[in-house]
């Protein structure tokens, strides 16, 4: 008897692989292009909504009546803004909820007044208001007056440089309109030009011949201060401020000429020259260590 060939299982194996994978990749394509006509039947569906940064949640009115915001991206921290009819705006300062307080080193704030059509700064000083209940050296309210050419309406406060722990934060509050108290204002005009015209203390009769009987804020209307608030040692700053001196601001008291970081903190200088003369020290002084 002849010797039986002996058959190789290899081919057939291979031709069932082929076969499974043809199969398969028919099976891909089938489901793609029923998931398709499902997808057209259905419609296109919404798309996710953006999350929102911390910064753009609506808040309601705060406890005083004012707009809020949140000043940094976790919502740590809240501030509110409001404006009295004589034209003073307070800032409030908050934690997490309008409910807490939230004290900051008592110490000027440099902000700004902006109309509602994104034109005219004008400088803005917030001075500590500390509340009772604010530790020793720390405000958790802030208060200033605009000057009465900054004009009222729809306005936005600007506030360049906050710090709080150890951060600076730059935010934006609306202003909403209050009615105005045309007395306050109106005495707000006179005493912001007698503190201009009338010579007292420091603040010379050839002072005022140099400056000018217009005030401040007005022969610096519409220019936006830089208030840079990080000097480095050796640079002059602002008597009243301390932040860096903007070389546009500058005012003769006593005969000498004083550079400033705004208008506003000349208003303040030009006060204290008048009324506390023993306070002003001479220009040289004001050097940040």
């Amino acid at each position: 008897m002849g010797k039986r060939k002996k058959v190789r299982a290899g081919p057939p194996a291979r031709k069932n692989h082929g076969r499974w994978r043809t199969v398969s990749i028919v099976a891909t394509v089938v489901v793609g292009v029923a998931t398709v006509l499902a997808l057209n039947l259905i419609g296109p569906g919404q798309p996710p909504a953006a999350t929102p940064p911390p910064e753009s949640h609506g808040h309601p009115p705060g406890p005083h009546g004012g707009a809020v915001v949140a000043i940094d991206r976790e919502n740590q921290f809240h501030a509110e803004a409001a404006i009295d009819g004589a034209g003073v705006v307070r800032l409030y300062l908050f934690g997490r909820e309008l409910t807490e307080m939230r004290p900051v080193v008592a110490r000027t704030v440099c902000a700004a007044i902006r109309g509602h059509g994104g034109e005219g700064d004008f400088a803005l000083m917030l001075r500590p208001e500390p509340l009772e209940s604010d530790p020793p050296g720390t405000a958790s309210r802030f208060a200033g007056r605009l000057s009465p050419s900054s004009g009222r309406g729809h306005l936005r406060l600007l506030v360049w440089s906050l710090p709080v722990e150890g951060e600076r934060f730059r935010f934006e509050i609306e202003l909403a309109p209050s009615p105005a108290d045309e007395a306050a204002v109106a005495k707000a005009e006179a005493d912001e030009a007698t503190l201009y015209a009338v010579p007292k203390g420091k603040y010379l009769a050839a002072d005022v011949q140099t400056n000018g009987t217009v005030p401040a804020s007005r022969k610096y209307r519409g220019e936006r201060p830089a208030h840079d608030d990080r000097p480095a040692p050796g640079e002059r700053v602002c008597p009243v401020s301390r932040a860096r001196t903007d070389a546009r601001f500058v005012w003769v008291i006593g005969g000498r000429k004083y550079h400033f970081c705004c208008p506003p903190c000349i208003d303040e200088f030009v006060a204290t020259a008048k009324e506390r003369p023993d306070e002003v020290q001479e220009p040289e002084f004001y050097q940040h260590k």
